[in-house]
């Protein structure tokens, strides 16, 4: 492995940026940002930090949230008199900053935002989303409804507003600002993610980048009146700083930030569409559906997966399920087999039977079989494609998937238990 290189940015941009914190008043920090050569920009430590020690601080009045924005977008949006999310105001905010700047007094903020995100799934050219794992396209087609469908109502919003608009908002621009939020946005109370009114854009704060490893706690101190994000991990002068945003797998973080991250250990393979395609021997389709019937009333219809050390055991009650042959709802022993099925679902019975308990192994081999298949040419079509970030992070996303199958083969061969 290459060593290490890191560059201290002293750009003008930067250079106005801390200014800029400096006349609002935010405190100092042992952090700067550097260019790394297997992360990109990122924050290092000017000075040793020690573990439990605060790393960066933004005060209350330098958070973009909804309550900030109150005294400009409160009374506006009570008139509106629909739904808008804290997500779509904060947003929007930042779209109409970007048309008039100079005015805004937040020039030094918004030179330091990204300029485009090329490695962001939504944004990716049609060939190359083609190439995504299916829940990874799924992932990718709710979060551009929800654009699309934020877009469409901040545009109604703007009808009665627009008074703040210095030009028509393009869907570009709302994307750009709606992707900004997505990526850059802190939680001010961990313990309330779905409320409306809980997220911040905290300059600084947002140039942190996440490792599953790091081990932070952040958190809005009421005493200081700040948000806080203290390391419990130490950091040496020179090294990269990280936060972390949660145990999340690698398919999560490149749609939702646009990154992968090596050796994540909360990576696994989803395998609904597999099994739902899965072809069993003498299974009819009249069968094959009262199954999914079955299983869906059971609470075990799809969210399929596997690990690196194990299969879910959903998908293994899946498995034995349609693994039941003959089945036909009318008869006797069809009746009994989905007892015993029942009965192992809620931890009575080890087995449907010997012979379906010996059958689970060789259909969860042909399902890794179809999935390694899709991995192997997929790694193809994208090792002949140019090389960029966006090329590189599906090519590990399938390069994990491939791994993680080759894992649960190798315990099917072994006869380990799954």
């Amino acid at each position: 492995m290459p060593p290490l290189k890191r560059l201290i940015i002293k750009d003008q941009e930067y250079l106005d940026f801390l200014q800029w914190l400096k006349d609002l008043g935010c405190p100092k920090t042992k952090l700067t940002l550097a260019e790394f050569s297997n992360t990109g920009r990122g924050m290092m430590a000017t000075k040793d930090i020690k573990a439990g020690e605060v790393m960066v601080q933004v005060p209350e009045r330098n958070l973009v949230t909804l309550k900030s924005l109150q005294s400009t977008y409160g009374p506006r949006i009570a008139r509106f008199g629909k739904k808008i999310n804290s997500h779509m105001v904060i947003a929007l905010h930042i779209a109409l900053l970007v048309q008039a700047p100079e005015k805004s007094g937040w020039l030094p903020y918004l030179r330091m935002l990204p300029k485009k995100f090329d490695t962001m799934p939504v944004r990716y050219p049609q060939e190359l989303f083609d190439l995504l794992p299916q829940n990874a396209q799924a992932h990718v087609n709710k979060q551009k409804a929800k654009i699309v469908a934020d877009y469409n109502c901040v545009l109604d919003f703007l009808k009665s507003n627009q008074d703040l608009l210095s030009r028509p908002l393009a869907y570009e621009e709302y994307e750009w600002a709606w992707l900004v939020v997505n990526t850059r946005c802190i939680y001010l109370d961990a313990k309330r993610q779905d409320a409306a009114d809980n997220i911040a854009l905290a300059p600084m704060l947002d140039f942190l980048n996440h490792t599953h490893d790091a081990k932070t706690e952040g958190r809005f101190c009421t005493k200081t009146k700040s948000y806080q994000i203290k390391t419990l991990l130490p950091y040496k002068k020179g090294e990269q700083v990280f936060i972390n945003y949660g145990p999340h797998d690698n398919c999560f973080i490149l749609v939702e930030y646009g990154f992968v991250t090596p050796e994540n250990p909360y990576n696994y393979v989803t395998v609904d569409n597999d099994f739902m395609h899965l072809t069993i021997p003498g299974e009819t389709s009249v069968a094959k559906k009262d199954k999914m019937e079955l299983l869906d009333m059971a609470g075990y219809y799809g969210d399929y997966v596997l690990h690196r050390n194990d299969v879910s055991f959903r998908l293994l009650v899946g498995l034995r399920l349609r693994l039941i042959n003959p089945f036909n709802k009318m008869s006797a022993a069809t009746q009994h087999a989905i007892a015993q099925w029942h009965n192992l679902v809620n931890g009575e019975i080890d087995q449907i039977s010997a012979e379906n308990e010996q059958m689970v192994p060789v259909y969860l081999e042909r399902l890794c079989d179809e999935i390694l298949a899709t991995a192997k040419k997929t790694l193809g079509i994208l090792a002949r494609k140019k090389t960029t970030f966006p090329v590189m992070h599906v090519q590990q996303v399938w390069i994990e998937t491939r791994d993680i199958v080759l894992s649960i083969q190798d315990k099917i061969h072994n006869k380990e238990q799954l």
